[in-house]
């Protein structure tokens, strides 16, 4: 499990980012174990590696520990601190690890990009499930938070980290695979593929008493009601158990309804 408590603009970037002043990015490395890091073929350091007069544009990350090496191409912001945590395994299914920065919007609010290997991770933020990975999610609110992808079979990323409107934090995620765990990977990937035949259909929401239907966080009448859908209406179906669906709602949400008031398409 990875978990770091991480701020990824520095104040002094933000009251030194005038018109006249130098274009600087800022990076921080950790990994387990120690490493060389080169960047564009010259080492600069170890880790933890921290350095936050970087050239911002396109850099050529690399790290060595032993004969395991790991290397990436990041796009360095300017004023922005981009934070990579890596951890080498017995070998390249047991690597994991995460970068994570920011980028400007300009959006009064704060949004969550999240991109994994394997994708289709369950994500969670502050532990309310969001979605699927790849996803979008427009506004998160600003201040800590705590992102966590999970996989049946793979060790879970978790992250703490801090949201700033006016900025989307973006993640690229690596989860490694739990030892003795393929047979459990292979049934995941089968019942995925059948949910993403399910996933395929629609549904229409049906004439209900009140004019409208309770959408819920979880398969169940005690479900705290998260919205309300009407009559009408169609969404796209994620996943479907006795008496409920559970159905895409946009902006990277989701919620689960009586199946008994709503018609496949």
């Amino acid at each position: 499990m990875l978990k770091k408590f991480l701020i990824l603009v520095f104040a002094s970037f933000f009251l030194s980012a005038c018109s006249f002043s130098p274009k600087k990015s800022g990076l921080e490395i950790m990994s387990f174990p120690v490493s060389k890091v080169y960047i564009n073929s010259k080492e600069v350091g170890v880790t933890p590696y921290k350095n936050i007069n970087l050239k911002p544009g396109e850099n050529e990350i690399k790290l060595v520990a032993g004969n395991k090496e790991w290397k990436r191409k990041i796009d360095l912001q300017n004023n922005i601190n981009t934070v990579i945590d890596w951890q080498f395994g017995d070998d390249i299914n047991g690597d994991s690890g995460y970068i994570l920065y920011l980028e400007k919007t300009g959006d009064k609010k704060s949004s969550l990009l999240v991109n994994t290997d394997p994708d289709k991770t369950t994500v969670k933020v502050d532990g309310q499930a969001k979605g699927i990975s790849p996803i979008k999610i427009n506004d998160i609110g600003e201040g800590d938070k705590q992102l966590s992808v999970s996989l049946p079979g793979y060790k879970d990323v978790n992250v703490f980290m801090k949201s700033i409107n006016g900025y989307q934090l973006i993640i690229d995620a690596k989860l490694a695979i739990e030892k003795n765990n393929i047979d459990q990977i292979i049934d995941y990937q089968k019942e995925s593929t059948i949910s993403s035949l399910i996933m395929a259909g629609k549904i229409t929401i049906k004439e209900t008493e009140t004019g409208w239907l309770r959408v819920r966080d979880k398969d169940s009448n005690s479900g705290i009601e998260i919205t309300r859908v009407k009559p009408g209406e169609s969404y796209t179906l994620l996943e479907e158990k006795t008496e409920w669906y559970k159905i895409d709602l946009g902006n990277g949400k989701n919620g689960w309804i009586s199946s008994t008031y709503a018609l496949k398409n």
